[in-house]
């Protein structure tokens, strides 16, 4: 019964890991994916100065949940590399963003991201396999 919990346990933590990934690709990184967004929030009554800061936030929290998940599960396993590759993806999409500005880092740190969750996501499933 253990290791049927153990098993669910660690499956429903690598989707969580791999959609908050996911969910830090889906944050507008772009002037028109701002606009679209603003349109939106605007409809639903929410400023453009109370969208920057919600957008920010959603992004930084976004990414410290996966990249928290995936440190988790990869404790597990005595594995290093994913972590840090996570750790990588989510200080170059920050940085990208939130200093910098620049669109190719944070696209960069994006792509970096989500492979380490699929990674992730991959061995946690043979792991639970094994």
């Amino acid at each position: 019964m253990a290791l049927t919990n153990a098993r669910a346990a660690s499956h429903s933590a690598s989707w969580a890991s791999l959609l908050g990934g996911v969910g830090a690709v889906l944050l507008p990184k772009c002037p028109l994916c701002f606009a679209a967004y603003g349109s939106a929030l605007g409809a639903a009554g929410v400023g453009p100065l109370a969208q920057e800061r919600l957008v920010d936030g959603l992004l930084v929290l976004a990414v410290a949940v996966s990249c928290g998940l995936v440190w988790q599960l990869s404790l597990r396993r005595h594995d290093v590399w994913t972590p840090l590759a996570s750790a990588a993806g989510g200080l170059l999409l920050l940085t990208g963003q939130l200093v910098f500005g620049a669109r190719p880092l944070t696209t960069l740190g994006a792509v970096l991201l989500v492979a380490a969750a699929l990674v992730n996501a991959g061995r946690c499933r043979r792991a639970a396999r094994g």
